[in-house]
């Protein structure tokens, strides 16, 4: 209780509360949940925090200790002001002048004063020509409808956070539009930061121009990287003025002097020198020239490759196809050939090119990543494509991915899904690259990704992949049943959650005959998920069925537990419970991954729910933690609305007004129309029951739409019943106005009336 009044005082404080600060330490402290290595709930009790006291680790937000930055005192006050006054700071200058290391000292300064949710959104993996919403959605954990996308911008405008745009150049313009249409939501509580070579010249954007270090700046800077690098020669000994000398040549921009610093390990200082100034761009750079910076960024990494032998060249150009960080292990499956040497030399060769600076070294984690700065990349990526072997190099990149998606995609349907998951998330920039090189040069290699993006993606809500196979469907003129059926089962997997239920039945239908077990597995999920939507409860048992049938044969635990939980939601739909216990009597949960557990509990609650017993409550919050645990926003959701109709029923209308809320706010964010339909339709009854006749008439009109997920069974009998009362008590004339209000919203419009009306009552 000390602890509670420390922090929230006197205030009311909700279980949801709790719940969502919770689940952003744990996102913090990297702790899934469901392993419970940071913080391990207590059942009865609640939370514990059991992680050993280790140091904390680098992040985009801090630095090493004792790596302050050497000369931009006054820019990072000027940067740390204007966030605090205007909505627009773009940081501006020359290739490695260290813009992206002041943005972070900018949040580093800003969390120090205040409390702030910062998001960094990394754009050097985006190719030029690629969208760049799809990135900001999924870093935020918003959902995206690429063909209509204004919901997505008003979720992210109206959240109080600050945005971090990060390498915006070679994507300015995309970048420029999505700022803009950002700003104009009002009300915009959104910030926004941003890091290029050239100002995006958006109204009202204050831009703070960085500039390259002083001289006396530089040459500490160097004399300090120097020294740390171990080099055979003091710093200190050497004349200032050649040191001046060696970094004016240098371009006095910290990449550089950093890079330069780093060959104090195998060169004299006198060799460096000399090979500085034998760089004639270098010594020719106008700080006013772009285009000389960017010669003498090439010059330094070229005099780096040169010292280099051929395979090591050759690494570092294969390198470059890599979006982000890679432990050593997935670069071994890109980076070797039959020419280039075994995979086990893969890890010396990475660290020879960390060593030259040519690729950065990340050790915080159980395992070393390694990454290429952009401006090494710029450099090394045209390098490989002038040695005419990229199309080879990102073909091996793909089907790398492929199979790590593949063994991904296997874990998920196990008891080691979080670890996958965690995997998963972090090749996210690897997989977005891949799949679009795949989907122009290698069709039949991107539609056998999105088979292993299935149980990647579909779960958790993430609309991405499956729009990535829209595009190669309209682009390919083939069977694509026969050719492209991974495209086709995402396809279909979205439509299921965004409404279009034709699509999905038949799309999925026509690959339940598929020669690949796992093919026909997900055909049968996504036939049997829609039969429950649509009201053919004998069609859904007949897949779930198959569905058990297909995970006995395959050794699919996934397969066999959405099998029990199909036929026992097909049971209690039809209000059967004792039919939907009795197929989830004999099921081991424990045998189960996190996701397929929270299903069978949000199985058992519904089935609960229709006995009418109040044990469904703790059934499906035992979904709802699971879930969350995973990320998994499907069955997060699905467990929330539940819980509302159940405290709804119970009489706890505060309660359930805030879980309707939760609800609503998930549907909204991660783009599921179809389950969101059942949320408004349950809170029909709840506003009935607070006399809200304008809420029930709007929400009817609303979803009286025929191609809407259809109602039937208890649910349909009770919102008949509402709507009639409603109709009598407040008259024809009154109720059809407000019903024809209903009518033209969409799905999205309703969910925002529905919050709208749920905020009114929370008072």
């Amino acid at each position: 209780m000390e602890l509670l009044d420390g922090v929230w005082g006197h205030r009311h404080l909700s279980d949801a509360a709790l719940t969502t600060r919770i689940k952003e330490i744990r996102r913090a402290v990297d702790d899934d949940g469901t392993r419970q290595q940071t913080i391990k709930n207590v059942r009865g009790r609640g939370y514990r925090f059991v992680a050993a006291l280790v140091p904390v680790p680098s992040s985009p937000w801090n630095r090493p200790e004792g790596d302050e930055l050497i000369g931009r005192d006054e820019d990072l006050a000027t940067v740390v002001e204007a966030l605090q006054r205007v909505g627009v700071v773009m940081v501006t200058g020359p290739g490695g002048v260290g813009k992206s290391t002041l943005a972070r000292a900018a949040i580093d300064a800003l969390s120090a004063s205040a409390q702030i949710e910062a998001h960094w959104i990394e754009l050097a993996a985006v190719e030029a020509d690629a969208p760049i919403l799809p990135v900001v959605a999924r870093t935020l954990d918003v959902e995206l409808d690429l063909h209509h996308p204004e919901p997505t911008l008003h979720s992210i405008a109206r959240r109080e956070a600050l945005l971090v745009f990060d390498n915006c150049e070679h994507v300015a313009d995309a970048v420029g539009a999505v700022i803009e249409a950002l700003m104009t939501v009002r009300p915009s509580a959104v910030r926004i930061l941003a890091t290029s070579r050239v100002a995006l010249g958006l109204a009202g954007e204050q831009v703070v121009s960085v500039k390259p270090l002083s001289v006396d700046q530089a040459a500490k800077l160097f004399v300090r990287r120097s020294r740390a690098a171990g080099g055979v020669w003091d710093p200190d000994e050497v004349s200032p003025v050649a040191v001046a000398d060696l970094v004016a040549g240098l371009d006095r921009l910290p990449l550089t002097i950093e890079m330069a610093a780093a060959r104090a390990r195998s060169m004299s200082f006198a060799e460096l020198a000399s090979t500085v100034a034998a760089r004639t761009p270098m010594l020719q750079v106008s700080h006013r020239s772009p285009v000389r910076r960017h010669q003498s960024l090439d010059s330094l990494v070229r005099s780096s490759a040169e010292l280099l032998d051929h395979r090591l060249r050759a690494v570092l150009e294969d390198f470059s196809v890599f979006a982000g960080a890679v432990s050593a292990g997935d670069a071994a499956r890109v980076l070797v050939t039959d020419d280039f040497g075994e995979s086990d030399g893969v890890i010396v060769d990475l660290a020879t090119l960390v060593e030259s600076s040519l690729l950065v070294a990340d050790v915080s984690g159980s395992a070393t990543r390694y990454s290429m700065l952009v401006t090494v990349r710029t450099v090394a990526s045209r390098w490989l494509a002038e040695s005419g072997r990229e199309t080879d190099v990102r073909r091996r990149h793909a089907e790398a991915l492929l199979a790590i998606l593949t063994t991904i995609d296997d874990a998920l349907r196990t008891t080691d899904e979080p670890e996958a998951r965690a995997r998963f998330n972090g090749l996210v920039d690897e997989i977005r690259v891949a799949h679009r090189w795949a989907r122009t040069h290698a069709p039949e290699l991107a539609s056998a990704m999105s088979v292993a993006l299935f149980q990647c993606a579909h779960p958790i809500l993430w609309h991405e992949p499956a729009e990535w196979s829209r595009t190669l469907l309209r682009e390919q003129s083939v069977d694509s049943h026969t050719a492209l059926p991974g495209a086709v089962l995402l396809a279909a997997g979205l439509a299921a959650h965004t409404g279009q239920l034709e699509f999905a039945r038949v799309h999925a239908g026509a690959l339940r005959a598929a020669s690949d077990g796992r093919l026909r597995a997900i055909a049968t999920e996504i036939v049997a998920d829609v039969a429950l939507y649509e009201g053919d409860l004998e069609l859904a048992l007949e897949a779930a069925a198959e569905l058990r049938q297909l995970g006995r044969e395959l050794g699919d635990p996934h397969a066999l537990a959405f099998g029990c939980v199909d036929a026992a939601l097909a049971y209690a739909f039809a209000g059967d419970a004792t039919a939907a216990l009795a197929e989830l009597a004999d099921v081991d949960a424990d045998e189960f991954g996190p996701t397929d557990r929270a299903w069978l509990a949000q199985a058992r609650g519904d089935a609960l729910s229709v006995a009418t017993s109040p044990a469904a409550v703790d059934a499906f919050s035992e979904a709802l933690e699971l879930g969350t645990a995973v990320g998994n926003h499907f069955v997060v959701s699905v467990a929330l609305t539940s819980l509302a109709a159940e405290y709804g029923r119970a009489g706890d209308t505060a309660r359930a007004l805030e879980t309707y809320l939760r609800a609503l706010t998930n549907y909204q964010r991660h783009g599921n129309t179809t389950h969101a339909v059942t949320a408004l339709r349950n809170l029909i009854a709840l506003l009935f029951d607070l006399g809200d006749s304008r809420g029930v008439a709007v929400l009817a009109g609303a979803l009286s739409d025929d191609r809407l997920r259809r109602s039937y069974g208890a649910e349909a009998d009770r919102i008949g019943q509402v709507v009639a009362e409603t109709a009598a008590a407040i008259g024809p004339v009154q109720f059809d106005r407000w019903f024809g209000e209903g009518q033209v919203l969409d799905v999205e419009q309703a969910i925002r009336a529905a919050q709208g009306f749920v905020e009114h009552h929370r008072g």
